[in-house]
């Protein structure tokens, strides 16, 4: 018998967000720090042309509108500041089985160098605007949402410095 566990991640879709269209900036930011899709980080300091390390985010606040066919859940943004919206297309083996294949167990991995800069990934990383909507699995926020309408913020992450999640 073989026995495996798969350690569970945060998934999601920036679903209708002005930055795919060109009104909003979608930045590479690099990690300090293992990140999920759909945590939010905030723009550090510049690298280099079009990279910029990972910063904590100032605010965010929005509104849960329901659940998704797929069980995410579709939140509304009403306010957003120097918070990105983290979503890289996970990259998956395709010969894996199908338990290997779910995007749940895909994140992206942070690395500081040894002076203290930013060296992990290179994510792609949403400007966020009113009246955008990001999908969130129930892994991407702190607590999961009570009811439709209610109004979510960032919530701190034990154990990490700079990316956030939502919650209540």
């Amino acid at each position: 018998m073989i026995k495996y566990a798969i350690e569970k991640h945060a998934s999601g879709f920036p679903s209708k967000v002005l930055a795919r269209d060109g009104g909003a900036h979608i930045l590479n930011l690099q990690l300090k720090e293992d990140t999920d899709n759909t945590w939010f980080i905030g723009k550090g300091a510049f690298v280099e042309l079009d990279l910029y390390e990972e910063a904590a985010p100032t605010s965010f606040t929005g509104t849960v509108l329901g659940k998704a066919a797929n069980g995410n859940y579709y939140v509304e943004v009403v306010s957003a500041t120097n918070a990105f919206f983290v979503y890289q297309v996970p990259m998956i083996e395709e010969e894996y089985n199908n338990e290997f294949k779910k995007e749940g167990n895909f994140y992206n991995v942070g690395k500081v160098d040894s002076q203290g800069k930013a060296a992990g990934d290179v994510v792609r990383s949403y400007e966020l605007k009113p009246m955008d909507i990001i999908e969130v699995s129930a892994k991407g926020f702190k607590t999961v949402p009570s009811a439709d309408g209610v109004t979510v913020t960032l919530q701190a992450i034990p154990g990490k410095t700079y990316a956030k999640q939502l919650g209540e």
